[in-house]
């Protein structure tokens, strides 16, 4: 087994290695259980993608073809997605619970932002670590 290629995004590990298993190549993505969404994923070494020594030329010439080494983007797609949904979640949930703790503990020393604090905490979770794959290609065939 040769590998072609240590990868930080899951999604990305797995779209790559459908593209060689679709031209006959037969890919084993390690770590492919591990989510995207967690920051262990890279801690372990990110996501593998490891093929047989005989196939290794020709995955090699698919992705320097398919440019997949070549270029790679920031997305912010996802973390705008999460962050409208933590937006919704704190207006319908969070707002109504502040509204009504300040009315009733308004005489404590802690009130309402004691207890909200910790949740906008959540913020500042890492929603898709991104970050440019390694890919270990062979020589361009002649």
């Amino acid at each position: 087994m040769v590998t072609i290629a240590i990868l930080v995004s899951r999604v990305e590990a797995l779209c790559v290695a459908s593209m060689l298993e679709a031209q006959g190549i037969a890919v084993h993505v390690g770590a492919s259980h591990h989510a995207s969404t967690e920051v262990i994923s890279l801690a372990l070494g990110g996501h593998r993608l490891w093929i047989a020594k005989a196939d290794y030329q020709a995955a090699s010439d698919l992705i320097r073809e398919a440019g997949t080494a070549d270029h790679w983007e920031f997305s912010r797609s996802m973390q705008r997605a999460v962050l409208r949904l933590m937006a919704f979640w704190a207006v319908v949930f969070v707002l109504p619970f502040m509204i009504i703790s300040a009315i009733e503990w308004e005489n404590q020393n802690s009130g309402p932002l004691g207890v909200v604090f910790p949740i906008f905490s959540l913020f500042s979770l890492p929603v898709n670590p991104q970050g440019s794959g390694d890919y270990y290609l062979a020589p361009p065939s002649a």
